[in-house]
């Protein structure tokens, strides 16, 4: 079962859950809480087997959008002797056609198990995800948990539809229970600027928050922090990949920024400043050879150097630099 999403097909994931809230009629009258088939197979990021792991049919719609011309009209649709489809009548020729009934299924995310995955990425603690199956408002609005940001333990809180139920959710945490401060992501798009968040809480999209260029799923921990040392209101930017400290002597990498690497040593820090640079210039991979010019200065010095023994004091740079047959470049995943 593909549990392990790529980033695109978690981003694709989490706009369906904020879309599974959407009201649609059933086949037997009553309101269904989902996105119809017809507006989820071959729209979004999605395969087919990750839509039967990650959502439940909840029902089946009480209508088709039946091509007309050049628009859709809204047919009643009936069951077929075919279990695996439903007929209606064509609105333009009047004769009976059929759709399959996974186009007419209604699907939903299980918030308990999106939520999950997200406090998993977050690396929010197993004790600390009470909230994920009781939620402080039924259907919108989820503490996931304390998440830890450099040495503070914060509060982190997922919201579905914020724009359409702001005035609850703000009531919410204007509550004297409710800590002073906290992150809030949302599933949606942010709020407008004019609209400040309550209290001191920040709120982000959870897709804001994805390293986007990395294949599998990671937090940008870099842009959390820096959001939350922002002053309020202020648009805070996505992470680069890399980032090179030169007063601190430290490599920030995005996805890694829980786990920042302070380098000693001038010839060690000469490496990796010239591999964010060469990095900058979208040069992935570097030959050992230009790394050792770069740092010793010319051809002649560097002969019979080893970009490996510079590091040989330890093997920390191992978890920051990898080396292939391109040559040597920043360890991204």
């Amino acid at each position: 079962m593909p549990n392990q999403l790529s980033t695109q097909s978690l981003l694709a994931l989490i706009s369906l859950f904020d879309r599974s809230n959407q009201s649609i009629v059933g086949s037997d009258g009553q309101r269904l809480q989902g996105v119809p088939g017809w507006n989820l197979f071959g729209r979004i990021f999605l395969s087919k087997p990750e839509i039967k792991a990650w959502t439940d049919c909840v029902g089946y719609a009480g209508f088709y959008p039946a091509p007309c011309g050049d628009e859709r009209i809204a047919v009643e649709i009936g069951e077929d002797e075919d279990p695996g489809r439903y007929h209606y009548r064509c609105p333009e020729t009047f004769r009976t056609k059929y759709v399959a009934v996974d186009l007419v299924a209604v699907y939903a995310v299980p918030a308990v198990k999106l939520l999950t995955l997200l406090a998993e990425l977050l690396g929010i603690p197993q004790v600390h995800r009470r909230g994920i199956t009781i939620p402080a408002i039924d259907g919108v609005l989820w503490n996931l948990g304390k998440m830890r940001i450099g040495n503070v333990q914060m509060n982190v809180w997922l919201v579905r539809g914020l724009s359409s139920c702001i005035d609850q959710v703000f009531a919410h945490f204007e509550a004297p229970s409710i800590p002073e401060h906290g992150l809030i992501f949302t599933t949606g798009q942010p709020l407008p600027d004019i609209v400040p968040p309550p209290r001191s809480y920040r709120i982000i999209p959870i897709a804001s928050a994805l390293v986007d260029y990395a294949v599998k799923p990671n937090i940008d921990t870099d842009l959390i922090r820096r959001l939350l040392v922002a002053p309020a209101g202020r648009k805070v930017e996505k992470s680069l990949p890399v980032r090179f400290d030169p007063y601190a002597n430290t490599l920030v990498i995005a996805n890694k920024a829980d786990k920042p690497w302070t380098i000693k040593g001038v010839k060690q820090i000469a490496v990796v400043k010239y591999l964010v640079e060469q990095f900058k210039k979208n040069r992935i991979r570097v030959s050992a050879g230009d790394i050792l010019v770069a740092v010793y200065g010319s051809r002649d010095a560097a002969k019979g150097k080893r970009v490996a023994s510079i590091f040989s004091s330890n093997d920390t740079w191992l978890d920051y630099i990898e080396h292939d047959n391109e040559g040597y470049g920043l360890k991204l995943e």
